[in-house]
């Protein structure tokens, strides 16, 4: 694919090329909280960030969300009156995440076929998206991307990847929709065709980020493992220094967790969906007061084997992507890593 160079001095005028289509989510930063919200300008976006603070599924899996609205005239769906929703800036661990949420609710794996499975809300919104990812120069410490057989450079599922390269941006078409979106400006003075130097200088780039990253690890006999060790003491031991605070899950790209709910009173009120968490014992709690889960070992062996074997058997993929949020943000500083390791190490 072509690749196109834009100056850091034209990027406003660009980005308001993409504000006439588009309703853009780009990364901003409140009350130093970074995450990805809905932008009018070039002027919000934060010009030098690691990642966002908070994962941006909420774009299409809002953390509370109106299904519906009811009376006793039946029952009427809000309507999406929105132009299409672009996304500038987006790390790929994060695109990765997207692609595990579509199959869990835009393309049903498990039940191939059956369209009355797919989720109407999410494919609203997904269906029309227009993505730029962002290379990740500089990923931190706690980034293992490359467990997962990705990279702070990776494009999987990009429709326009994007480098930084100080004073401007190298962009690259990936999808015919991001060929289609480049081609609208491939004739203005928004775009040049990148010179040499500059794809020379992605490729130092690209390098250097592989370089920070720690040597991946053989994850590949992780789901046999787990189903070996159901009843095994391991899980006492790695559940002793967990509170079950649920920021794992809040902060996780890739956990999807939910309530239903109906808020109302008299004839009329709404169903809302709301983020749920594995990890809150009043998830599992039954109405007759049993709850399967009652301790912390067991919600925290559902969450690990929810994502390293049940996703894993239906979806043929790991529901983990690296990002490390639930590393930086565990107040007890429990690491997935080392708990990985420490269950395929277990001898039993």
């Amino acid at each position: 694919m072509p690749q196109f160079k834009i100056e850091k001095d034209k990027f406003k005028q660009f980005f308001s090329t993409l504000l006439d289509e588009y309703t853009v989510f780009a990364p901003v930063e409140v009350e130093g909280i970074s995450s990805f919200s809905k932008v009018k300008s070039a002027e919000e976006l934060i010009s030098i960030y690691h990642n966002s603070d908070k994962p941006p599924k909420e774009i299409f899996f809002p953390q509370t969300q109106t299904m519906f609205n009811y009376d006793r005239d039946g029952i009427k769906i809000p309507e999406q009156k929105e132009k299409p929703i672009a996304i500038w800036g987006l790390r790929s661990c994060d695109l990765r995440s997207f692609l595990m949420l579509d199959k869990v609710f835009g393309i049903p794996g498990q039940l191939p076929g059956r369209e009355d499975y797919e989720d109407p809300y999410w494919k609203e919104k997904f269906k029309d998206k227009l993505i730029f990812s962002l290379a990740c120069n500089n990923p931190l410490s706690t980034c293992f991307c490359n467990w997962f057989g990705s990279g702070p450079f990776d494009k999987e599922g990009s429709d326009l990847f994007v480098v930084d390269i100080d004073n401007a941006f190298v962009i690259e078409g990936c999808s015919k929709k991001g060929v289609k979106f480049l081609s609208k400006l491939e004739n203005s003075d928004l775009l040049i065709k990148a010179p040499d130097e500059d794809l020379k200088q992605t490729e130092v780039l690209k390098s250097n980020a592989e370089a920070l990253l720690n040597p991946p690890v053989d994850l590949s006999p992780l789901n046999e493992k787990l189903k070996k060790i159901w009843n095994e003491s391991i899980w006492e031991e790695i559940s002793n220094k967990c509170l079950n605070c649920a920021a794992c899950t809040y902060f996780c790209p890739t956990c999807h967790c939910f309530d239903i709910q109906d808020e109302g009173r008299e004839d009329t009120g709404k169903r809302v969906r709301i983020w749920d968490s594995c990890m809150f014992p009043l998830f599992t709690q039954e109405a007759s007061g049993h709850n399967p889960r009652p301790t912390s070992k067991d919600r925290l062996r559902q969450r690990i084997m929810h994502k390293f074997s049940y996703f894993v058997d239906n979806y043929s993929e790991m529901a983990c992507v690296g990002c490390g949020r639930c590393i930086q943000i565990c107040p007890v500083n429990l690491d997935i890593r080392e708990t990985l390791k420490q269950i395929m190490d277990y001898k039993f």
